[in-house]
């Protein structure tokens, strides 16, 4: 007797933990839709499923908890490219407690996401409940009776009341989805990285929604698929056990794969348009962006420092043979802080000797300061050419536990806990810098580059504010940090999308990571890790319409979903309902 109690009672935490186990496995199964693994795009259509069978099943609060487990399984996996921080400078407690704290971070949002639509469903949560007792009144009652009758016609009109639900309930998750993740990029200084939109990169066609919404408009999309498919195999557990809250159709799924055909029809007419102008351009920028395979500062010792910088020269010089109108650099490749009037005349003699400015970057100190002792620090870069030195770009978007520790200001010793020992300063704004080009038919015909610094490309605001005005962007990064990762391919991943939605050119370069054009297409170059990448970047007309999201940035779609998302995530529930997911 004591052995069949106690099979039963662990019967029944195998049941009440079934359902943070299938949410577990369905973050873990997302993370095949990213970097490193390559063709896997498709998986963020059925990764979701289980969160979202969780928000149709479940009352608000233990939906959010069911969706913080599949957060937090999907982003602790994603960012295991944290740990090679350690050996690179960084404190083992900081990088653990910056993994995990992210992670948890991040998984809020598929929290609230839960929570919203759990509450937005209350309402079919109860007439699939009415369903239910209906059903059993018609079982219950006599054949051809009144009572089987009046069972029969209530359940007849509790599916046709279904019927909305189950058509708009697909809609209403992809926009709160939407919302969930435009407010992670958002809150807190943002983190955009790993949205289910950033997956489909290697669908060009529904990549290129992110030209009208972002990539949130593209989540939304994924989002609807995989709710419908969630209702799908909801039908399909209830057929199973004879359950008759449902209609037994497919309405759901008929609209959501309406939805997903009209993305990839309107998608590819973008794309096919940004190519013909991208081809059809009658001026371009040829750029040499170098990539030297540059260990991380904080591990490499003098003579591996003077190696990568013979290595960054000869690179320069080979590029230069093919006559670029602009050398790239990645992030801190300088090998002196600046201002120093030594290098700055070296890298006006280098310009002159390869016959092309240079844009690099370095760190930036008030003029007379030494790093120890700084007031500022900037992560900078400038453009050197034989005409002077370029006003500086200073990085905006500033990485926590990277480049400053958070309440550092308040608690100055957290300063050594920095990788590099200093906190940086962020900058005022976006800088754009004319570069001429070979043939131009004067100084106003010249490209306007602006700069980002590293994560700065996977921000969406803060790439567009630098688009505005901008024949390219041109980013440089320092991906050596994470060196054996996944990290410079989702980074790179991640960046394209900045020049879909702004639809100019992306130049892409990094010291030790994917380097590359991206064009607004989405057509990209070939990877150009461990050497050098020359390429015509076409500029395209200045007078053309800007992109929606050029336009409107995320109030056109993304903001109006995180209101959404808000208020149905904090509206009482009409109906509680203590459903859980089918065993």
């Amino acid at each position: 007797m004591e052995r069949t109690k106690g099979q039963g009672r662990a019967a029944a935490r195998l049941r009440a933990l079934a359902p943070y186990l299938a949410m577990a496995g369905g973050g873990l199964l997302l993370r095949g839709a990213f970097a490193p693994f390559e063709g896997q795009a498709s998986i963020a259509f059925f990764a979701p499923v289980p969160l979202f069978l969780a928000s149709r099943l479940c009352a608000p609060r233990k939906a959010a908890k069911l969706g913080f487990v599949w957060g937090f399984a999907f982003f602790a996996s994603a960012l295991t490219w944290f740990v090679p921080l350690v050996r690179n400078g960084g404190p083992w407690p900081i990088v653990l407690l910056g993994e995990v704290g992210l992670s948890a971070w991040c998984a809020l949002f598929p929290a609230l996401a839960a929570a919203a639509l759990s509450r937005l469903r209350a309402p079919w949560r109860g007439l699939r409940e009415s369903a239910r007792a209906a059903h059993a009144r018609m079982v219950a009652a006599e054949p051809d009776s009144d009572e089987e009758d009046e069972a029969f016609g209530e359940l007849a009109a509790l599916r046709r009341r279904s019927l909305l639900w189950e058509i708009a309930g697909p809609l209403a998750a992809g926009l709160v989805w939407a919302g969930a993740e435009t407010l992670r990029a958002t809150v807190g200084g943002g983190f955009a990285w790993y949205s289910l939109g950033a997956s489909q990169r290697a669908f060009p066609a529904l990549a290129q929604l992110a030209a009208a919404g972002g990539t949130a408009l593209v989540s939304a999309v994924v989002a609807t698929v995989a709710d419908a498919l969630a209702g799908v195999a909801l039908r399909a557990w209830d057929t199973i056990r004879h359950t008759p809250g449902s209609t037994r159709r497919h309405l759901d799924l008929t609209v959501a794969l309406v939805a997903l055909l009209a993305a990839f029809l309107w998608g590819s007419r973008h794309a096919s348009d940004a190519q013909r102008l991208e081809r059809a351009a009658d001026r371009s920028l040829l750029v040499a962006a170098v990539n030297p395979r540059m260990p991380c500062i904080f591990s490499q010792n003098d003579a591996a420092a003077r190696e990568a910088e013979d290595r960054l020269v000869t690179l320069s010089a080979s590029a230069a043979l093919l006559h670029p109108d602009l050398v790239a650099w990645p992030e801190t490749t300088l090998p002196d802080v600046l201002p120093s009037p030594r290098l700055e005349a070296d890298m006006v003699d280098l310009s002159g000797m390869i016959g092309a400015p240079i844009l690099a970057g370095s760190t930036e100190l008030p003029p007379g300061e030494t790093l120890r002792a700084a007031s500022l620090v900037w992560n900078s870069a400038w453009v050197f050419s034989t005409n002077g030195i370029s006003p500086p770009y200073r990085k905006r978007h500033l990485v926590p536990f990277g480049e400053f520790i958070p309440l550092d200001e308040t608690i100055p010793a957290l300063r050594r806990l920095s990788p590099a020992g200093v906190s940086c300063a962020a900058g005022a704004g976006p800088v754009l810098l004319p570069v001429a080009r070979r043939g131009a038919e004067g100084p106003d015909d010249a490209a306007l580059v602006s700069p980002l610094i590293c994560f700065e490309d996977t921000v969406p605001a803060t790439a567009r504010a630098s688009a505005r005005g901008a024949d390219v962007l041109l980013s440089i990064s320092n991906d050596a940090w994470f060196e054996g990762t996944c990290e410079s391919a989702q980074h790179h991943a991640e960046a394209a999308f900045r020049a879909i939605e702004n639809g100019i050119p992306l130049v892409r370069v990094s010291n030790h990571g994917a380097t590359g054009v991206v064009l607004p297409s989405g057509e990209a170059t070939p990877d150009a890790t461990g050497g050098f990448l020359v390429h015509a970047v076409p500029l395209l007309p200045r007078g053309r319409a800007p992109t929606p999201y050029a336009r409107f940035g995320d109030w056109l779609f993304g903001f109006p979903c995180a209101a959404l998302a808000l208020l149905a995530a904090f509206l009482p529930a009409r109906r509680r309902s203590d459903s859980g997911i089918p065993h």
